[in-house]
Parts: C-alpha cells; sequence; structure tokens
C-alpha cells in the first residue's frame, strides 16, 4: 500500500521539469515553448497551462496529435532555439506561454514556417503576421457583462473605469461596447470623479439601471457608493463587475448581488475531474487555455485531417469548443469567448447562466 506522502512523491516526479518533452504519438505535432525552467523556478501559471495541454492530448487528442513541450530558461536566445528546432520537426501549430518574450523572437526561430503561432496573452499584447491571442483579460470580460446587462434590458450604463486602466485598454473597451451598440451615458474614472446631487449629474445620470464596474478596489467601491447614496440607481440597476475583480471583493457588502462574466472551466466538468484526479489540484483558467490550445487542434484535425491546421482555418467564425467554452479568432487574431454569468452572493459567486458553447 503506497503512502499518501509516497504518492506525492511518486507523481511530483512522473510530472518533473525537463528541456525537451514529449506527449502522445499521433502525426500531428502542436508544440509549446515553456520557460519553466527559469532561474526563479516555474510559475503556476506555465505549469497549469503545460499541465492542461498535456492532459488534453488523452482526453481529447484521439490517437492524432502528439505534443512537444520545449521548455526554456525564459530568454529569448533559448525560446528561439527552441522555435528553430520544432520548425525542424515540422510542427503544426506552436503555443506560446512565456509571458514577457517579445513574439518575434519566436516567428524568427520559426523561420519559414507557417505554423500559426498561438501567444497565451491578452489581445493587447503584439500580434506579427500569424499569431493569435489566446487569453481574456477584464476588459473582453467587461465588454461580455455589459452585453449580458443591455440583453437583460438594461438600457442606461455608467461605466466606472480604475485609475490603472491603460490609454490601449479604454480604446479596447469603447470598440467593444460599440461593437454591441452599447452606448454608455457616461464613463468616468473613480477617485475623480464625484457623483454629486447637482443639475448637471441629475441630468446625466438619471434612471441608470447599469453599472459596468471594472474595478474592485475601495475608490471603485466607493464610486458605486456615491451612485446608490445619491439616488441615481434604479431599483432594479445591474451593476456588473469584471475578472479583474480580486477574489476578497466578494466579501464587500457593497457588491452583493452584483453580476460577473468570468472565463474558465466550469466546476464538475470532465476536465476539470479529469486534471483533479491526474494532478490532484483544481484546474484553474491556465489550465483550461492548455488544454484548449489542444482541443483547437484536435477539432480541425478530427473533422479535416492531418493538415487542417492552418492560419486561416484558425480564423473559421465558428469558433472552437473547449474547456473555457467557446472561442474564435478575428481576422487580426484577437481572440473572443464566450462566458459563464456569475452573481456574487454570501462572500463567493454563484453560477447564474452557464457560458455559451457557439457564437
Amino acid at each position: 500500500m503506497e503512502s499518501p506522502q509516497a504518492r506525492h512523491a511518486r507523481r511530483a516526479a512522473e510530472h518533473a521539469v525537463k528541456p525537451q518533452e514529449t506527449f502522445g504519438s499521433g502525426a500531428t505535432r502542436i508544440a509549446l515553448i515553456t520557460a519553466l525552467m527559469a532561474p526563479s523556478g516555474e510559475t503556476v501559471r506555465e505549469r497549469d497551462i503545460r499541465d492542461g495541454a498535456a492532459l488534453a492530448i488523452d482526453e481529447v487528442g484521439g490517437g492524432q496529435l502528439s505534443l512537444l513541450v520545449e521548455n526554456t530558461d525564459g530568454s529569448p536566445q533559448q525560446i528561439q532555439e527552441a522555435a528553430k528546432r520544432l520548425a525542424g520537426q515540422n510542427v503544426a501549430l506552436v503555443a506560446l506561454s512565456v509571458a514577457d518574450v517579445p513574439v518575434a523572437t519566436v516567428r524568427q526561430g520559426l523561420g519559414s514556417s507557417r505554423a500559426p503561432l498561438l501567444a497565451l496573452r491578452g489581445n493587447a499584447a503584439e500580434r506579427p503576421a500569424g499569431t493569435f491571442a489566446f487569453v481574456s483579460d477584464r476588459i473582453d470580460s467587461a465588454v461580455e457583462g455589459a452585453s449580458y446587462a443591455v440583453a437583460s434590458g438594461r438600457k442606461r450604463l455608467v461605466v466606472l473605469l480604475p485609475a490603472d486602466v491603460s490609454a490601449a485598454e479604454r480604446q479596447r473597451l469603447d470598440r467593444g461596447l460599440a461593437g454591441y451598440g452599447i452606448k454608455p451615458a457616461l464613463v468616468a474614472v473613480t477617485g475623480t470623479t464625484a457623483f454629486t446631487d447637482d443639475a448637471a449629474s441629475k441630468t446625466t445620470l438619471k434612471d441608470t439601471d447599469g453599472v459596468l464596474l471594472i474595478g474592485s478596489g475601495d475608490p471603485d467601491v466607493g464610486a458605486l457608493s456615491q451612485l446608490k447614496a445619491n439616488g441615481y440607481l434604479k431599483p432594479n440597476a445591474m451593476v456588473v463587475g469584471s475578472s479583474g475583480w480580486a477574489n476578497t471583493a466578494y466579501k464587500r457588502p457593497e457588491l452583493s448581488g452584483s453580476h460577473l462574466c468570468l472565463f474558465g472551466p466550469e466546476n464538475g466538468s470532465r476536465m476539470t475531474s479529469r486534471y483533479l484526479d491526474r494532478y490532484e489540484r483544481a484546474a484553474g483558467t491556465d489550465a483550461a487555455y492548455g488544454f484548449d490550445v489542444i482541443a483547437l487542434a484536435a477539432g480541425l484535425v478530427r473533422s479535416q485531417g492531418e493538415t487542417a491546421i492552418t492560419q486561416e482555418s484558425l480564423r473559421s467564425p465558428n469558433g472552437f469548443i473547449g474547456a473555457a467554452a467557446a472561442f474564435r479568432f478575428g481576422k487580426n487574431g484577437s481572440v473572443e469567448r464566450t462566458c459563464a454569468i456569475y452573481q456574487v452572493t454570501s462572500g463567493s459567486v454563484k453560477l447564474m447562466d452557464p457560458a455559451p458553447r457557439s457564437f
């Protein structure tokens, strides 16, 4: 009989990081470049991405895929060398989980290869030709959350931005809201705007029935409280947060009843159960992203054959289905994801509407 300590040691050894790793033996090769051998040690984020991808080879690969993992120290030199080795192995798709190396470094290493590159970064990151973003952030969450509020009947939306919002984020938010035909009654930065009871404020904020609160810090909650205290919010007003909220925000009484549009796997799904069984830890959003790199490839190869993974096929408007629900890519390589709607209650979040499985 194996003791819990021995089992833990055995599993740790089984999943120890090596410079090169291969999972599966299928003909279509998918690659992942990490910085899991960085001098500072592996990060939870990259470990989860790799483990999610390795799990997916067994769960959805159908024996048609193999996963080639290049674990580097995160330096541009090692990453470029890894990309060169992968190009020589005719990989069909490359995913990059390293957070801070220029994507162009990988493209240079790939040389003339036209393998699509999935950068596990947000839509604000650089995207050379043939590169696709793969991570959704607080702006994506806020835009989808606002569309949910409008679809639920809210007509006058006030947008409250945290002080740390960047100009690029503001532009993406404006474009995203406009894409859904949403014209906010007011967009204000918390901590710099006072919602008093003067005539101008009353005119602008009258009958507000929706608040998009992107941040969850004291200035953000304070601005929401001002709106409530001065009677600007209708009784049925919906407060919509974002994936940028800290978990501690769920315990703030001012935010109870708020709605959040969150990306990631649903608890109790087949993927989360299998992940927990194999790695003895819960699967988070990063694990789902790793899983979905393989799910994307598996779907294309299963339906269209070994040569189906191309830059053009990734832009299919129908998108793909994975552990983190449905996702698709725009012509410019940006990623769009469906998300689940949760409500803040009793210091936590409760699932209200599962993420749609299609667009």
